[in-house]
Order: structure tokens, then sequence, then C-alpha cells
């Protein structure tokens, strides 16, 4: 059973983090919030992102593990490690645009 649901779960996550993604992307006054966020600590508002791209190749190496010692639910930690890499780049796209203007 948890070789069918753990994939499944991770799938949804990943699908529920996507569209809060393009959610969030398309409202123009929380994108500008983040970017005065991020513009407060630079340097600590990326540390997030860099640790999540951490954990996403931690979870594909967890998954490779689990794959290879024969467990099929090894394959639910590849949406999981995809979902952290749309969250940092997430974070970086809003650090990375301009300011609009004042």
């Amino acid at each position: 059973m948890a070789d069918v649901l753990f994939p499944i779960a991770s799938l949804a996550v990943l699908v529920l983090t996507a569209a809060g993604v393009v959610w969030r992307a398309g409202n123009e006054r929380w994108i500008g919030d983040a970017q005065l966020a991020l513009n407060a600590r630079p340097f600590l508002a990326l540390i997030p992102a860099a640790f999540l791209a951490l954990v996403a190749a931690v979870l594909v190496i967890l998954g490779v593990a689990s794959l290879v010692a024969g467990f099929g639910a090894g394959w639910g930690f590849f949406p999981l490690a995809l979902e952290a890499v749309i969250i940092a780049g997430f974070t970086l796209w809003i650090a990375g645009r301009p300011f609009p203007p004042a």
C-alpha cells in the first residue's frame, strides 16, 4: 500500500505547490511585498533557497537508494525534490526581478 500511496501523495503535494506558485506569481502586490522582504536582508533571505537545493539533492539520493534497495515507494522522493527546486527557483525569481517604479 505504501508503494502506491507515498508516490501519489508526493505528486499531489507537487501539484498543489505548483498551483500555489502560479497563484502567487499572478499577484503583483504579493510579489512586491516579497521583493521588499528579500531586499531587507538579501543574504539571509537566500539561505532558505540554498537549503532547499540541498534538500532536493538529498531527496534524489534517497529516492535512488530506495529504488536500488527494491522499494517502489522510492519514486515518491522525486516529486518532493522537484517541489523543493520549484520553491527555491520561485524565491530566486522574485529576488532577481527589478523593483517596480515608485
